[in-house]
């Protein structure tokens, strides 16, 4: 009996472009293209990055911003299969070039846009081989030496067959979205990959028709978890480079998106907006992820955008299917609503003693540390067998989060590790403390750390950015002392701020501004 093909990300396109060729499968500004076309240009890019000697197992490194040739690019490396490594590209070039020592990739395909950065990384990393362009498709094109993408791949065919690959081969090195030091290479498995394009197929609802507006930056783990499934199912794929709420509606509209997918912040945006004023029908499900989401911000969305409202959490280490979701239905029960649901399907989690191993599980209601597993969880770290080692043990991540499951079997996050704030000895996270300054109808974003204080040990301090002049430091005192929260997580002091920082991935980095503050004051 003859052995069955193992299904790979490659084999993926190949099926969709088979059965729904004639798909819009990736939309942008000035291009639109068919499964059909995309598998085209994607085997077409191959045969023009195996002509400048890459092979499979090579890293490629890919510098490109939400566009239908990220993913032709993304697809062409992976037809070779050789594996794709898409760079953090608004970082300084001398930040790229310890990233890019770290994977040494044999070639760089890099954005026309991002021309200067990577005139500085020819000559800071020589032993990167070849450049290769991708241009967008607009008029007004960067005059480079190197072969473009889309441009040059009429002079390419795939005239040989590609190498074989195993489920278990790597399938793309995903960088950690931190915003200090260098961020981390984890490696996922085509196996991995696939089950989260499968697994994520019933939260999202997705078939053959489905549409999305995709503009997740294309170096975070999310830009897989939402672009994958779509993929997979033949659906329609509609990117924007850069965030503009009113352009984000107006494209919705257009396309006739089903699913409007954003973290928390671009909600809040989104929303002061008249959303009314655009014809977004056609959505049948909305969610969210990535931060924690306050219950003023879910009830606008569920009664100005759709009623079917979806939480998701998930990291670079889980990939799509090994995380958690909260359903429409779930997040109607008041008591559940600080929860991030259950883990999806064939996946696992358990809040254990923090530095504990898989068995010393905490009762329901007890924080602990989260640890997960599920078909779509990471294999290792890249060149880092010591990390490897510490947060991949057996079938298990480990993942730095503290949080507790209740007796339902919903989880709930409280925050990392490093979050948490210990004043006058006592544990503060600062969700809910950020939860409930939200909740004033003067305050856009907010976020608590805590500061160095010779009393208490840290203070509470709440970085607040205000959508009116008006709003004062005793405004806030006043929301504090009127609300749930016991006296010692009332935030001592209050700062207000014009903005929050930020990592790749969109999320508040408190890391990082703890660290700031502390600087500025030091």
């Amino acid at each position: 009996m003859a052995e069955l093909e193992e299904i790979t990300l490659r084999s993926v396109l190949h099926r969709t472009a088979r059965y729904f060729g004639n798909n819009e499968a990736l939309v942008d500004a000035h291009n639109r293209y068919t499964y059909a076309e995309t598998l085209d240009l994607v085997q077409r890019t191959a045969a023009l990055l195996h002509s400048l000697g890459v092979r499979k197992g090579d890293r490629v490194a890919l510098m490109t911003l939400p566009s239908p040739v990220h993913v032709i690019a993304l697809f062409g490396i992976i037809e070779l299969g050789a594996i794709p490594v898409t760079l953090h590209a608004r970082e300084k070039a001398s930040v790229l070039a310890k990233v890019l020592t770290r994977l040494m990739p044999r070639t760089l395909i890099y954005y026309e846009t991002l021309a200067d950065t990577v005139g500085e990384l020819r000559q800071l990393m020589p032993e990167i081989t070849s450049f290769v362009c991708a241009r967008s498709g607009t008029e007004e094109k960067v005059a480079v030496d190197d072969l473009c993408i889309p441009d040059d791949l009429h002079r390419f065919e795939l005239d040989f067959e590609p190498m074989p690959i195993a489920a278990s081969d790597t399938a793309a090195i995903v960088l950690t979205s931190g915003t200090t030091g260098v961020p981390k290479g984890v490696m996922h498995s085509h196996r991995g990959m696939v089950e989260g394009a499968r697994g994520a197929v019933y939260p999202f609802q997705l078939g053959p028709f489905s549409c999305l507006v995709n503009l997740f930056t294309t170096s975070f783990m999310g830009w897989y978890n939402v672009t994958l499934p779509f993929i997979n199912v033949g659906g329609k794929l509609v990117f924007m480079e850069q965030w503009d709420p009113a352009a984000y509606l107006q494209k919705m509209a257009d396309e006739k998106a089903t699913f409007c997918f954003l973290v928390p912040t671009m909600w809040r945006m989104l929303l002061k907006l008249p959303v009314e004023d655009y014809d977004l029908s056609s959505i049948g499900l909305a969610g969210f992820a990535g931060e924690v989401m306050d219950t003023a911000t879910l009830r606008a969305i569920r009664e100005r955008i759709c009623t079917n409202v979806i939480n998701a959490y998930g990291t670079t280490e889980t990939g799509t299917s090994a995380g958690t979701v909260m359903f429409s239905d779930d997040l109607l029960k008041e008591d559940k609503i600080q929860s991030i649901g259950k883990p999806m399907l064939n996946s696992e989690a358990r809040v254990i003693i923090p530095g504990g191993d898989m068995d010393d599980e905490v009762p329901p209601g007890e924080e602990g540390e989260i640890i997960i597993r599920g078909p779509s969880r990471a294999v290792q770290m890249w060149n880092d067998p010591a990390l490897s080692r510490k947060v991949f043990r057996g079938d298990w991540w480990y993942s730095g989060d503290l949080g507790h499951l209740d007796d339902e079997g919903y989880l709930y996050i409280h925050g990392r590790v490093d979050d948490m704030i210990i004043t006058g000895g006592i544990n503060v996270l600062p969700a809910p403390i950020e939860e409930v300054m939200l909740s004033h109808d003067q305050v856009s974003e907010c976020a608590v750390v805590g500061l160095p204080d010779p009393e208490w040990g840290q203070r509470v301090t709440a970085f607040v950015i205000a959508s009116h002049e008006e709003l004062t430091a005793d405004h806030l005192h006043d929301h504090a002392q009127a609300s749930d929260l016991p006296n010692y997580q009332r935030p001592k002091e209050f700062r207000f701020v014009t903005e929050l920082p930020r990592g790749s991935s969109g999320k508040t980095s408190r890391k990082t501004l703890r660290e700031q503050a502390i600087a500025a004051e030091s």
